[in-house]
């Protein structure tokens, strides 16, 4: 099939899983110039196609999954794809992007995504082939751990297919059951495996043989893939970080004080060397794996045993995340405990965030005396006790018994517990925290806040790395603020702060990671991340890949696009500024750690809150407006937040 368009194939796949019928649909060509593709031109969809008190669980619901113009380019960072939907979790967005092979295959199938809608009668897959799509039947696969179901899809349909799933979770419904991709890579957010599995779709696998897309400049793009090629041998942050990937860490953020431990009570973690990067590589023999055409090869791979813990390497192994929720914010000190439980987790497909975060609430409610051995089925919770999580892991993705109610996640289980247990979720919007503790870094605490996935660490770059410019060592990450002078901040802020100086640093840096997730590029390759592809090179490369003649200015637009975009969808289904919340705990003093008696300061964050709406053109209750919208060249979206206010007075 000849591809009439450079960076994209002007073609996505719908597929009604109720009628078992498929159907091509080309788009306006502009659309992808407006979009770009990723979280863009899936809310696109959504907010024109589903309605907003739409169940989450329901056939109504459409899981839509997404690349950009630049996904399968031959160059480092663009081998991510979107997967987006209402959330069981949240009631609100669920945006989440993935690594690996997957987004990279689909389109060279000739698919830029595809959109699901409606509810099978029977377990069922997709197998897309290139042009040839078929809905078969799953009967095989229902209740088999996600490398069983990977394996056997393999088997079916050649080694090299690449396979997108949910699990055993996803089947039972659990609201933060994840996608996977290749048993490496995660949707994890969001509950989109639940999503899934309400449709009775347990896989979606795919393989291309249109492997040489059409790049408009390939000289161009061929520069810049070689420059980043040569330059991560010799980038100090790029390489530690293909040496020890994320996990590298955990010791340096246990010792400034900002790693979540005991259900974020605590800041420090005595038992951090334990469970960090360094003693996973050792103990459990750490390599690296590597993501479609990447040349930093940061994913981890790992295997070992001790004890009743045995890890494979089906699963590669546990990042910083996964690590610090089901490591230092459970107490448990030994990284052969921690890798078995991220490994249980990739296998039955849950969300290792909400469910360290989960077993956590559980494990403090049960410490106070607020949950008790009748509502935990006889079982006694405590601290470093990872035998029991694994049982509750199982427990939690099979619906049993106490799992049932942790199924939920820690803020639903609370309000159906009560006794004052909601204090102890960590949550925004129903979400879990992820592994950062925002007492420490004040921008964090406002993104969990205004995300409009629930709390979420990648709204924007972390403060402390722009808190002292010219100083790009170890300590910043190798960060510096002088690569965000393209879009005008020039001045440092203080990490605990939210004045109006933080609060333009945050939007900005929201724009630039919501490009992140409209061009699903890894963060781990360009600024800010890591000094490498500048701000200006990512517009280079879109250009290259594409033909547009572009700029930073419009790539910029299209991140801020999203941001509005995903806040509108949000609104229709009822959020408001009451939703932009953090608990309690983050305005009470951290009890230990580096920044014991460190807390946010509630006057400040309200402001702050305030100023973020002003500066972003929404209102006072954080609705964006006509204007705004009009200006992002949105404003069909203005309409539908109208007939939603209208509805709402009738």
């Amino acid at each position: 099939m000849e591809q009439k368009f450079a960076g994209f194939w002007n073609r996505i796949l719908r597929v009604d899983l109720t009628s078992r019928t498929t159907q091509v649909v080309e788009l306006d060509p502009l659309l992808y110039r407006y979009y770009m593709g990723g979280r863009n031109l899936a809310l696109h969809f959504l907010l024109k196609e589903v309605a907003p008190d739409t169940k989450p669980l329901s056939p109504q619901n459409k899981l839509i999954l997404m690349t950009s113009v630049v996904t399968g380019a031959p160059i480092s960072g663009q081998a991510r794809h979107t997967a987006a939907a209402i959330s069981p979790l949240t009631g609100g967005l669920a945006d989440s992007q993935c690594g690996g092979w997957w987004g990279a295959e689909l389109k060279f199938a000739t698919w830029d995504g595809i959109i699901i809608e409606g509810k099978a009668d029977k377990l069922v897959y997709l197998w897309i082939e290139d042009e040839h799509v078929q809905i078969l039947p799953a009967d095989d696969l229902h209740g088999r751990l996600t490398h069983e179901v990977m394996e056997i899809l393999r088997n079916r349909h050649g080694a090299k297919a690449r396979t997108l799933q949910c699990g055993i979770a996803g089947e039972n419904l659990v609201r933060y059951a994840n996608i996977t991709a290749d048993c490496r890579n995660f949707h994890g957010r969001g509950g989109l495996g639940a999503v899934m599995g309400s449709k009775n779709l347990r896989a979606v696998a795919v393989r291309g043989t249109h492997r040489r897309l059409k790049i408009a400049d390939p000289e161009k793009l061929n520069q810049i893939a070689t420059w980043f090629s040569r330059s991560v041998k010799i980038h100090p942050a790029v390489s530690l970080h293909h040496e020890l990937g994320t996990s590298k860490g955990i010791v340096p953020v246990s010792v400034a004080g900002m790693l979540p431990t005991y259900n974020f009570q605590d800041g420090s973690f005595e038992g951090a060397e334990k469970i960090g990067g360094e003693t996973m590589k050792r103990e459990l023999n750490g390599s690296t794996e590597t993501c479609y055409a990447c040349a930093v090869s940061c994913k981890r791979s790992v295997e070992g045993e001790k004890g009743a813990f045995k890890v494979t390497r089906n699963y590669g192994g546990p990042e910083y995340e996964s690590i610090g929720l089901l490591g230092s914010n459970l107490g448990v000190d030994d990284i052969y405990a921690v890798a078995a439980c991220n490994e249980r987790c990739n296998a039955l497909g849950l969300d290792t965030i909400s469910t360290g975060l989960t077993l956590s609430w559980a494990v403090e409610c049960f410490e106070r005396g607020l949950i008790s051995e009748a509502d935990t089925g006889g079982l006694r919770l405590k601290w470093n006790d990872p035998h029991t999580y694994l049982d509750l892991i199982d427990a939690i993705a099979s619906r049993r018994g106490f799992g049932d109610l942790l199924a939920e996640g820690s803020w639903a289980a609370a309000s159906k517990i009560g006794r004052g247990s909601e204090k102890y979720s960590m949550t925004s919007k129903g979400q879990e925290f992820a592994n950062h503790e925002p007492r420490g870094k004040w921008g964090v605490a406002l993104g969990y806040a205004v995300s409009p996935t629930g709390a979420d660490h990648l709204q924007a770059a972390h403060d402390p790395w722009f808190t002292n410019p010219g100083d790009p060592s170890a300590e910043f990450n190798w960060v510096d603020l002088t690569d965000l002078n393209p879009t005008g901040i020039l001045e440092p802020v203080p990490a605990e702060d939210l004045s109006a100086a933080k609060v333009r640093l945050f939007i900005y840096l929201q724009y630039i990671w919501g490009v992140h997730d409209v061009l699903d590029w890894c963060i781990f390759t360009a600024v800010p991340e890591f000094r490498a592809i500048s701000l200006n090179q990512l517009a280079e490369v879109v250009g290259a890949v594409t033909g547009w003649k572009t700029s930073l200015f419009e790539v910029l637009k299209a991140g801020e696009r999203g941001v509005t975009m995903a806040r509108a969808f949000n609104v229709r289904r009822g959020f408001s500024a009451d939703d932009d919340r953090l608990p309690d705990r983050m305005f009470e003093p951290l009890r230990g750690g580096t920044l014991k008696g460190h807390c946010i300061d509630r006057q400040q964050f309200e402001r702050g809150k305030q100023l973020y709406y002003a500066m972003m053109g929404w209102d006072e209750r954080g609705v964006p407006g006509e204007a705004k919208l009009e200006e992002l060249g949105v404003g069909w979206v203005w309409q539908l937040l109208a007939e939603r206010s209208a509805a709402g007075r009738q």
